[in-house]
């Protein structure tokens, strides 16, 4: 079950202009009974359906493709990041917590999976100088991912330049493909910002 699909689908019809009743279906099917790949048809084509194992196999190649799919894998970037934010864990706990749909969870937990986010972080910093450029302690929003795509195709620009000093021809085949990756995630984030 894929938790992130879920709350995309659920925020989504949260927003939407549909009746309360309606919605109020449509967030049980998402949360009681539908499939990952019933949910995926339903932000793909805006109705329920119910799949075969062969269907549900197009539908998840549909999906990866459409533009819900990337929304989605953003979506799920930006909720681990903020999962793993210590204030974002702190918030995210305290209202589980709260709502009692966390026990077991304690502040001692929370404080130790915040500690080892941000020791990641900073030893990703010292290695990493888009991590650092890009905010060593900043929530993984799209902004902040787009400013770490737009660095990563910088440093491997600088990683080609020096493997064609050295004639290397192995390393120029590996970095230009790198390159060429590192674009096309760029220009990704870039026609998605929009």
């Amino acid at each position: 079950m894929d938790i992130y699909l879920r709350v995309f689908a659920g925020a989504i019809v949260t927003e939407s202009k549909l009746l309360k009743s309606s919605k109020l279906q449509l967030l049980n099917f998402i949360q009681k009974e539908g499939t990952d790949a019933q949910i995926k048809a339903l932000l793909l084509d805006g109705s329920i359906v119910a799949l075969d194992e062969q269907a549900e196999e197009i539908v998840n190649a549909r999906f990866e493709i459409s533009e819900a799919g990337g929304k989605v894998a953003k979506f799920r970037k930006s909720v681990a990041s903020v999962a793993a934010h210590p204030i974002g864990r702190a918030v995210a706990g305290a209202g589980l917590i709260a709502s009692g749909m966390a026990p077991g969870v304690t502040a001692a937990k929370m404080g130790i999976q915040a500690g080892v986010w941000a020791l990641y972080r900073v030893i990703r910093a010292k290695y990493d100088k888009c991590t650092k450029h890009c905010g060593t302690f900043k929530l993984n929003l799209p902004k902040r991912q787009f400013c770490m795509a737009k660095c990563k195709v910088g440093k491997v620009q600088g990683e080609l330049a020096a493997a064609i000093k050295s004639k290397n021809k192995e390393e120029i085949t590996k970095k230009k493909t790198a390159l060429a990756k590192a674009k096309q995630t760029f220009a990704n984030y870039k026609k998605s910002s929009k």
